[in-house]
């Protein structure tokens, strides 16, 4: 027993240490290489997610070069917009039709069916972070700006359709696989 206590402590503090050390590097590594802690700032992922709650991310690199994400994924794009990360649910993916009438999405003309929706329709409001005039200090450089409804289009072949499961508060709409940072794999 005493020999197996040297080896995990050492003799000294400084051994002690030292092992405690080595033992979080071979440790943490590995976990930061494949996973980033992410903080949810905001709304528009209620009630899967709520504000100022930290989930955990798999990176996109750990999930292989082929990955793409599937429906009802939940991923986190780097919108260059907004100048930050955006925790959003996959809806539509490549060579399907989406759109929004009546504050319901349609895919491939037929209406979403998912459990995951809330808050009500869709509003055809567009949340525009203002990076031009964002003030220095205080305020507030969000603006809600009328967008007509989306018309029924084909998403790309190297993008996917998200919004957030808020569906009344949520940024929406088509971004480039190529941004996404990861998927969410803690709920």
């Amino acid at each position: 027993m005493d020999t197996v206590k040297r080896l995990l402590f050492g003799r000294t503090w400084k051994g002690s240490l030292g092992r405690v050390v080595a033992l979080l590097i071979i440790g943490l590594v590995p976990f930061g290489y494949h996973y980033q802690p992410i903080y949810i700032d905001g709304i528009s992922m209620e009630k899967t997610y709520s504000d100022k709650q930290w989930t955990l991310m798999q990176r996109k690199r750990s999930l292989g070069k082929g990955w793409s994400p599937d429906r009802f994924d939940v991923v986190v794009i780097w919108n260059e917009e907004c100048r930050e990360n955006l925790c959003k649910r996959v809806i539509g993916l490549p060579g399907e039709t989406i759109g929004l009438a009546d504050g319901k999405i349609y895919i491939n003309g037929k209406e979403l069916q998912d459990t995951f929706g809330n808050g009500g329709d869709v509003l055809y409001f567009k949340r525009v972070y203002d990076h031009i005039n964002h003030p220095t200090v205080g305020g507030n450089p969000w603006s809600f700006k009328p967008i007509d409804p989306v018309t029924f289009r084909t998403i790309g072949p190297n993008e996917v359709w998200v919004i957030g499961d808020n569906r009344s508060d949520s940024i929406f709409g088509h971004f480039p696989i190529n941004e996404i940072r990861g998927k969410i794999v803690l709920y």
